[in-house]
């Protein structure tokens, strides 16, 4: 068995593709197949091997591994469709040569008014087969004009195609339906995709070919072009679309649609690949938190969703949070640190397992990796000025005998070995505030708001010398 995933290489991998990439790299997992990486770079005006290096690059971060391809080798390279024009030339040559296909000299003013007359009659443009028939002669004087012929498929009339797909069932296309005679090799002697991707597939002794839905309607092309040079077909799969909230084809006005940019933002690969595959595929156990592993042993072509999936952004956060908790503490803190530095905290210069302890106390409130300067400021920030709730608790008259106390204790009773143990406990003892009226105030003062870890988790964290800037800071506000 032979997967491919084909991206093209005209800008950033988009989620959708990402989606097709991950369910095709499950299954070849689950069945053992050989994974292809193909690239199809025959826009040539807007292909970049840039485009290919980060489309490749998120593929890797993404933890796809694929056998053959640009990068890889293999026996049925190249893997670029920009370096295999010679192989397409050789049956577009066949296909001449059998009458299969023919030189076209209509212009784009000519086909455009053909397609304005069809829209003004009410009826969908098909191809009239104008060039089908013409003679040397005829060729010969439109090439004198300067014409540059490209070169139509002959559809055969009557022709049935039935696809057997491993999602949507059987499809049946009939040729008259498809549009007319296509072209295949474009003016400037560029092959377009319906043409030589069957080639390629075929070449490549790919099996499944498993892609997104709108690609159904150009598989009769394909199967045509298959049929008339003699080669095999493969089994297709056409997976679901992923639809934005509004139930419209996922865009960038829908949210994110880059996976560079969800790696920027600090989604982690395994998160993505989890939240991917469950777009198009659920387990019987109804479990959504699932490694590679486990999704590649339970999934099954067969059992791949119909129906469209709607991308839920909040609930991919959800589950990227799920994935932040349970990672290693060592892990996660090496993925948060560039984070931190991108807020301008440099932390390397602080004792590791500190760190470590920062990041186990905040992790819990972050949902991607880019949440954690706002946590974790909490703890690397010398002094936290107090939000407005906090602010309005600290102008309290009993939270005012509270920081009077924390004063006199951190200042003169309290040092590095005892802060930690013993800072509210006395304060409760000296002033006999007790509940909200004592652990608030203590809050705010230390951490500048009422919500975040509690207090027993933070206050060994901050260490005596915060702790002791932090209530003078205070003091000095809100005592007088």
């Amino acid at each position: 068995m032979r997967l491919r995933f084909a991206p093209s290489p005209t800008g950033y991998l988009h989620i959708g593709n990402a989606r097709t990439a991950v369910l095709n790299y499950l299954l070849a997992r689950k069945y053992g197949a050989t994974y292809v990486l193909r690239v199809e770079d025959t826009d040539m005006e807007r292909s970049t091997r840039e485009s290919e290096a980060s489309i490749l690059d998120d593929l890797r971060w993404l933890g796809i591994r694929w056998n053959e391809g640009p990068d890889a080798g293999g026996d049925f390279g190249p893997y670029r469709q920009s370096e295999r024009f010679d192989i397409y030339k050789k049956y577009t040559d066949v296909l001449l040569a059998e009458k299969k296909a023919y030189h076209c000299y209509c212009s784009q003013d000519e086909l455009e008014a053909m397609r304005r007359e069809a829209s003004e009659a009410g009826r969908a443009f098909v191809y009239p087969g104008k060039c089908r028939r013409l003679g040397d002669t005829e060729r010969a004087a439109l090439e004198a004009q300067g014409r540059k012929p490209t070169v139509r498929f002959l559809v055969p009339d009557d022709e049935t195609v039935v696809i057997n797909d491993h999602i949507k069932g059987r499809v049946v296309f009939e040729s008259g339906n498809i549009g007319g005679d296509f072209i295949i090799v474009r003016s400037d002697g560029v092959p377009v995709y319906n043409y030589i991707v069957i080639i390629d597939d075929t070449l490549m002794k790919i099996t499944h070919v498993v892609r997104g839905e709108d690609h159904l309607p150009n598989t009769p092309k394909q199967v045509l072009i298959a049929r008339a040079l003699g080669l095999p077909v493969p089994e297709y799969a056409h997976l679901s679309l992923v639809l934005g909230s509004d139930r419209s084809k996922l865009s960038k006005r829908h949210g994110i649609t880059s996976v560079d940019v969800y790696r920027r933002e600090g989604y982690l690969a395994d998160a993505l690949v989890n939240y991917l595959a469950m777009l198009g595929w659920a387990a019987e156990s109804g479990e959504e938190i699932l490694g590679v592993e486990e999704i590649a042993r339970q999934i099954e072509m067969g059992n791949l969703a119909r129906s469209a999936a709607v991308f839920d952004f909040q609930k991919l956060r959800w589950m990227n949070g799920m994935y932040i908790r349970a990672c290693d503490l060592g892990k996660i803190t090496d993925l948060f640190i560039p984070h931190l530095s991108d807020a301008g905290y440099d932390v390397s210069g602080l004792d590791r397992s500190w760190l470590e302890r920062v990041i186990d106390a905040v992790r819990g409130n972050c949902e991607v990796l880019s949440d954690v300067p706002r946590h974790a400021a909490l703890f690397l920030d010398e002094i936290m000025e107090p939000d407005a709730e906090a602010s309005a608790m600290l102008e309290e008259p009993d939270s005012k005998a509270v920081i009077a106390e924390a004063y006199r204790l951190i200042t003169g009773e309290l040092n590095e070995t005892t802060c930690a143990a013993e800072l509210v406990g006395r304060i409760k003892k000296n002033t006999g505030m007790k509940g909200k009226k004592l652990f608030m105030p203590v809050r705010a003062m230390l951490t500048g708001s009422l919500h975040g870890p509690e207090l027993d988790v933070t206050v060994p964290i901050l260490g005596y010398e915060k702790c002791r800037k932090r209530i003078e800071y205070i003091h000095g506000r809100f005592a007088g």
